[in-house]
């Protein structure tokens, strides 16, 4: 029987951390990490010598930027015709954007990448780098093709998971943000493919010239006019509270800069679940109206992702709308655009 052969990318993160006099830092190698593997799991496959593009002991993964990211689907793209899975080991604070980024950029990827963390180091009481890293294995082993997060025992899809939890307390990070997270051992039995048949369509070029913001009931709008007029920004994602827009002060302000410099604003709620919909409320209608788009039900790693990679095309405003309602990677649900797409064509054909 044919070994897998895997291809690790150390990237850092706790699950490379250990103690230092100035705090957990990155200290452990790949190889370090696989020695305390079951030594038959590791036997069943064949895992090579990892690349390390940010340094054997890898970097603190809250210093991660869009261009680290490229580097490591890169590192995919070049060695994709000698391996048959890929394992990103990765801190948990960017590692949701990171594996987003990776399911756009990797778009019908026909082999699986998983990417793992953990949220205590090998020197804490109930580390969980060890089973992360070995779930991690199990679920490159399969034919489960497409990019996927493994951790605390589960597999979610990239392109939907998101954090939850910064480990204080609990080992279960991240979520799908549809709820649909799979069991290690019901990935192993059935077919979850992603993108069996699919058309491989991998580019790596993206745009850092998008942001988050948080608009809050305090928000000044003449701080926030201010920080976009000098800014270079092309894009910015606000969180809001919900589906309701903002207030109006705030979206003319955004409106505003958005027409100015032929950039977009995108709003995203800040609950993990449920869809941003602005075709609801009064206000929300307000800003759909000023050219405000609505996230629907994306997470915010992947409005990000997709927003940066769109950008990075240099497309006309229009197709640059079509395409971000558009179901690249499943990201989107489609009847929810649909839903969407009529009562906001209703509501600004009567604006």
């Amino acid at each position: 029987m044919k070994k897998i052969r895997i291809l690790p990318i150390h990237v850092g993160g706790t699950i490379a951390s250990a103690a230092s006099e100035t705090g957990f830092r990155p200290k452990l190698s790949f190889a370090d990490l696989l020695s305390r593997v079951d030594k038959k799991l590791a036997g069943d496959r064949l895992v090579a010598q990892a690349q390390a593009p940010f340094g054997e002991l890898g970097i603190d993964s809250a210093c991660l930027q869009i261009p680290h990211i490229q580097k490591i689907a890169r590192a995919i793209c070049e060695s994709y015709d000698h391996y048959d899975a890929f394992i990103v080991t990765h801190g948990t604070d960017t590692l949701a954007y990171t594996a987003s980024m990776l399911s756009f950029m990797l778009k019908g990827i026909q082999k699986p990448v998983v990417v793992t963390g953990a949220q205590r180091t090998l020197e804490d009481k109930d580390s969980d780098v060890i089973e992360n890293l070995e779930t991690a294995l199990l679920a490159a082993s399969t034919n489960n093709c497409g990019v996927w997060v493994a951790f605390n025992g589960k597999i979610i899809r990239a392109v939907r998971a998101t954090k939850m939890d910064i480990g204080v307390d609990g080992l279960d990070a991240f979520v799908s943000n549809l709820r649909d997270e799979i069991q290690l051992s019901e990935f192993l039995l059935n077919d979850y493919a992603i993108n069996k048949g699919h058309l491989e369509a991998f580019n790596t070029e993206a745009s850092t010239a998008v942001d988050i913001f948080c608009l809050t009931h305090t928000t000044n709008p003449l701080w926030l006019s201010n920080y976009l007029q000098n800014s270079d920004l092309k894009a910015l994602i606000v969180l809001i509270y919900g589906m309701s827009g903002h207030r109006e002060d705030l979206i003319e302000v955004l409106s505003r800069w958005a027409n100015d410099n032929e950039a977009f604003i995108i709003a995203k709620s800040h609950s993990v679940y449920g869809s941003t919909d602005l075709s609801k409320y009064e206000l929300g209608v307000k800003a759909l109206r000023m050219g405000i788009l609505s996230s629907l039900d994306m997470t915010l790693e992947s409005v990000y992702a997709k927003t940066s990679l769109l950008l990075a095309r240099k497309i006309e405003h229009q197709e640059f709308t079509r395409q971000f309602y558009s179901n690249i990677c499943g990201e989107l649900d489609e009847p929810d655009v649909q839903k969407f797409a009529q009562k906001s064509n209703f509501w600004l054909s009567t604006a």
